[in-house]
């Protein structure tokens, strides 16, 4: 008899959890569908920025020079660029900003301007640095963590003030910390 009442009761609780897996199937996948709609429009939208759309300063959206031709260097070494943020609260905040210079291999100032980057004096790194600590030293934690993008573009033309546009292809963080 015991055994009996067991076996109904297990096959209640089976039979339950397949009502509720059933339940929460019908109410979970309309709501996927349409985060998977989302997500795709998301992606296309991103995908026409990239090949060629143009973006609010007027560029197409991408570098023109070929993955082939470009060349990067780190920026601030090892430890990265340490760099007093812009306060918005009150705090100081600070990134440890690990950037790398992204260069045309093929512009015509590109020996000349390769050779100052790795120069033992260090002088034209440095400018880098300081342009790159400079612009990011304008933007609050907040822009930074939302908006990186940015960031990266700002750094970008301020690096390509010290050379010229054609060599310096942009400015990339491979790693970002905050506090």
């Amino acid at each position: 008899m015991k055994k009996s009442l067991l076996t109904m009761i297990t096959l209640a609780l089976v039979l339950i959890n397949l009502l509720l897996t059933a339940i929460i199937a019908i109410a979970i996948v309309p709501e996927v569908k349409n985060v998977n709609s989302l997500v795709s429009k998301v992606a296309a939208a991103i995908d026409l920025n990239q090949n060629g759309a143009s973006t609010e300063d007027g560029s197409d959206g991408s570098s023109s020079v070929p993955i082939s031709d470009q060349t990067m260097i780190a920026i601030g070494g090892d430890d990265g660029l340490t760099i007093n943020l812009k306060s918005s609260d009150g705090d100081t905040h600070i990134a440890v900003v690990h950037a790398q210079l992204v260069m045309n291999s093929k512009a015509d100032s590109y020996k000349t301007n390769y050779a100052a980057l790795t120069k033992e004096s260090g002088a034209a790194a440095g400018q880098v640095s300081q342009a790159i600590q400079q612009t990011v030293s304008q933007y609050t934690v907040d822009q930074m963590q939302n908006d990186q993008q940015t960031v990266i573009d700002a750094c970008t033309k301020a690096v390509q003030n010290i050379f010229d546009k054609d060599f310096v292809v942009g400015v990339s963080f491979t790693n970002v910390i905050y506090q």
